[in-house]
């Protein structure tokens, strides 16, 4: 018993006031975290800084249309010069491309300035997606961490308290005290008795024909019948222990042997079903905490969640849990906040002790299945359609921007695109939190109303009416005309 409560009170001691600090990943985690705390609602952090990092860079796309739109008609005045190159160098695809490139060079055409913006804007998203998964196992472990300090609290208040010293202080708990001082003396006298008749020097025989006897004696059936249904378990715990202590000093015999082992396995079953008691009252602490029932009616455990979706760091799928499933999915979910310590702020006693215990704390709550599915697909849908979308959109302006006659043999690398990035969207979606998945729904919303909107403006200023002169007031001057 000493060395449980010796066990207890430090775990108790390092559980206490844990506070969990998220590992910065600069600027994202500063602005979901820190700029945008007041905002409760999570989604709407996201929604926000979707917004905002999509209007900071909407000039990039500005000048992308713009660029192309200049291509365009400069590809629509070199038309009969790369005729006549195809009908000059038509045997030759090689001295063909290279005539086509210097040509276009020449008459100001720019690939690079075109493609600038998509480079920036896939490092934003490359960068993005690396902090959101990083802030994703932060708030996982974080969530988990509250519902932790619910069941720890709750298994302290059962269990006792301690001084600094490890000193029992005094009991919160009836129940518990009664299953440490007197529970199952019927038992332990019928056991011993019978044990000690029994013994010819093969404990775990004598163990079976005493618990057998115990178990029919009538005092000991009457005070299981008014004792909790922890009985059964301080009776199977005392026999199996008093039996092991036997065979392990089997070379002593007589009244000293089994009074030693008596006591041994008395303090051994107490400690069993007391650590059993004040476990199951700190898991019925967790479960109503996370369902906000009881006196957490309507201040429980509070989900990211968005609409449908009932945690936003967990996929959009039918498939995903809001919680994870185990302890091995928890430290899958949480990533390196499993094993470094130094990411949250905590011990790593601390640590240790939180992620080893998932199972046990989280036992009510997953054999109730109240965590339900996480969502229906409906952002992932809206991600691959949209980028699908954007890519249709993306080729037809390539083309017509002449961009697609230079690409050559990559012609067909570019076409494929079309079909790869939807995929790698759907990817993304599938894989990594709702959260992530909204900020790619919303920027290719975004993306598709800006592109309307500076598609429209770049034709007010490069208008296709009087090509020619367009591209000489907006481009490099005709080289024909300039010689003239």
């Amino acid at each position: 018993m000493a060395v449980l409560s010796g066990i207890v009170a430090v775990v108790c001691s390092a559980a206490a006031d844990i506070t969990v600090d998220p590992y910065t990943t600069f600027p994202w985690a500063l602005l979901l975290n820190g700029a945008m705390g007041g905002i409760g609602f999570y989604a709407l952090r996201i929604i926000l800084l979707t917004v905002c990092l999509k209007l900071i860079l909407s000039p990039l796309d500005f000048f992308q249309r713009y660029k192309m739109r200049k291509n365009q008609l400069i590809t629509m005045r070199l038309k009969p010069q790369m005729e006549n190159l195809e009908k000059a160098y038509g045997n030759n695809p090689k001295v063909l491309q290279q005539k086509q490139a210097e040509l276009n060079k020449r008459e100001g055409m720019s690939y690079l300035a075109s493609c600038l913006p998509m480079i920036v804007t896939l490092v934003v998203f490359m960068w993005l997606w690396s902090a959101m998964r990083t802030n994703a196992e932060y708030k996982q472990f974080d969530n988990y961490v509250r519902i932790y300090e619910r069941y720890d609290a709750a298994y302290v208040q059962s269990f006792g308290s301690y001084d600094d010293g490890g000193t029992e202080v005094g009991w919160f708990d009836e129940e518990t005290d009664k299953l440490r001082a007197s529970y199952g003396d019927e038992f332990i006298v019928a056991f011993d008795e019978a044990f000690a008749a029994a013994y010819d020097g093969d404990a775990e025989a004598a163990k079976d024909a005493a618990y057998a006897v115990a178990a029919a004696d009538e005092t000991v059936t009457g005070a299981a019948e008014s004792e909790t249904s922890y009985f059964e378990l301080f009776a199977k715990s005392y026999a199996d222990t008093f039996a092991d202590f036997v065979a392990d000093h089997s070379e002593s015999a007589g009244e000293t042997l089994y009074a030693a082992a008596s006591e041994t396995a008395r303090l051994n079953a107490a400690d069993r079903v007391t650590n059993d008691y004040c476990t199951v009252a700190a898991q019925t602490e967790a479960y109503e905490y996370f369902n906000g029932i009881g006196k957490y009616e309507g201040a429980g455990y509070d989900y990211d969640s968005f609409l449908w979706i009932r945690d936003i760091w967990s996929p959009d799928t039918p498939w995903s849990s809001s919680v994870a499933e185990d302890g091995s999915d928890f430290v899958s979910r949480v990533g390196a906040y499993a094993t470094d310590a130094s990411r949250s702020g905590l011990t790593q006693e601390q640590l240790d002790e939180i992620v080893s215990s998932y199972d046990t704390v989280m036992a009510k709550v997953l054999e109730s299945d109240d965590t339900g599915v996480n969502g229906y697909l409906v952002l992932p849908v809206l991600a691959v359609a949209l980028n699908i979308v954007s890519q249709l959109i993306m080729r037809r302006q390539q083309k017509k921007s002449g961009q697609d006659n230079q690409l050559g043999q990559n012609k067909g690398c570019m076409t494929a695109m079309v079909f790869a990035m939807p995929l790698l969207m759907a990817y993304f979606a599938f894989i990594y939190c709702a959260a992530f998945t909204l900020y790619m729904v919303l920027n290719s919303t975004m993306s598709l109303l800006i592109n309307l909107v500076t598609t429209a403006i770049t034709r007010k200023m490069i208008p296709i009416e009087g090509a020619r002169g367009g591209v000489e007031k907006h481009g490099r001057p005709d080289v024909g005309n300039a010689k003239k």
